[in-house]
């Protein structure tokens, strides 16, 4: 596994550098990696527009506006367009140490509690990562729909197994249609009434032992909306 190999002298602490750092939500029985809100591609269209998920986006609220969190995404986004095979690899080998050792219940991990998909590229990595850590369950949530699809139009074999890719539906209240299914993803609601509902509200705010999320066997999580 050539991230894996490649970085066995490294410290933690150095790859934490060389991928920008993690993020740990509050919320998340494991860890995370967010990227600045402000430089969504599709999500930067969508908070302009009454009504849209993203107009009411969380991450430009609360400890998103912090100084620290605001200089980590920024951090983690330069560090990630500067040479994406760099970072993929170091973020192999830091999950690796990070997560394969804990419990299956606290082998997750969430790709982005702030941000969204920048390329391709960005996907093709996400991809390759949990390909080659098949211990780890991921959960991408994105709204980069079309990225998905040109992804596995190239990719007829699809996502690895333990990657949820979760369509992200745009619109507070929109259920999820058929016509927005992609095949080998499921999808994610807000305030849509219907799937499976995010029990986060009613336990003090908190996945707890809820792991829906990183399922491919739920298809629609319903979400609060922030």
């Amino acid at each position: 596994m050539d991230g894996i190999q490649s970085s066995r002298m490294e410290t933690v602490a150095t790859l934490e550098r060389m991928v920008g750092g993690l993020s740990y939500p509050s919320k998340m029985p494991g860890l995370a990696y967010g990227l600045p809100a402000r430089n969504c591609i599709l999500g930067k269209i969508l908070r302009a527009k009454p009504g849209s998920v993203c107009s009411v986006c969380y991450a430009f609220k609360g400890n998103y506006v912090f100084p620290c969190v605001v200089n980590a995404q920024a951090r983690r986004l330069k560090i990630l367009l500067a040479d994406m095979h760099a970072w993929k690899r170091a973020m192999i080998s830091l999950l690796d140490r990070k997560l394969s050792r804990k419990s299956r219940a606290d082998r997750v991990f969430r790709w982005h509690d702030s941000g969204d998909l920048q390329s391709l590229e960005h996907l093709s990595a996400i991809a390759e990562i949990a390909k080659l850590l098949p211990r780890i369950r991921f959960w991408l949530p994105t709204r980069e729909r079309e990225m998905v699809k040109e992804f596995l139009s190239a990719h007829p074999e699809g996502f690895p197994k333990n990657l949820t890719v979760r369509i992200s539906v745009a619109m507070i209240g929109q259920r999820f249609a058929p016509g927005l299914a992609v095949k080998g993803t499921v999808a994610s609601t807000v305030g849509a009434n219907a799937g499976h509902a995010c029990p986060a509200p009613n336990q003090g705010n908190a996945c707890q032992d809820c792991r829906a999320c990183w399922s491919r066997s739920v298809r629609v999580v319903d979400y609060r909306a922030h």
